[in-house]
C-alpha cells in the first residue's frame, strides 16, 4: 500500500469536500521515473507543520501506467463453401 500527500490550491471546506470523492477512485502518479496507477482506498485531511490543510491518500494495487494491449485474436480460416 503506498501513501501520497496531495496539495491543492483550496480552502480548508474544499479540500474536506474533495477528500470523500477521491475515495474508490483510480490514480495515476510518478515514482520515479514511472507512471504507475493506483486505486484509492482512504483519504484523510490532514494540515502540515504551517497549519495548510492536505489530503493524505492511501493506494493499493500499483500497476503499469500504460493500459494494456489486447492480445490480437487468432485469425479464422475462411469457411470452404460447400455448395
Amino acid at each position: 500500500m503506498v501513501t501520497r500527500d496531495l496539495r491543492f490550491a483550496l480552502d480548508e471546506k474544499g479540500v474536506k469536500a474533495l477528500a470523500p470523492t477521491l475515495v474508490g477512485q483510480r490514480m495515476s502518479y510518478w515514482d520515479e521515473d514511472r507512471l504507475l496507477q493506483g486505486l484509492v482506498v482512504a483519504a484523510e485531511v490532514k494540515r502540515d507543520r504551517y497549519g495548510n490543510p492536505y489530503i493524505e491518500v492511501q493506494l493499493e494495487g500499483e500497476g503499469s501506467g500504460e493500459q494494456p494491449q489486447p492480445a490480437p485474436a487468432a485469425a479464422a480460416a475462411p469457411a470452404a463453401d460447400v455448395t
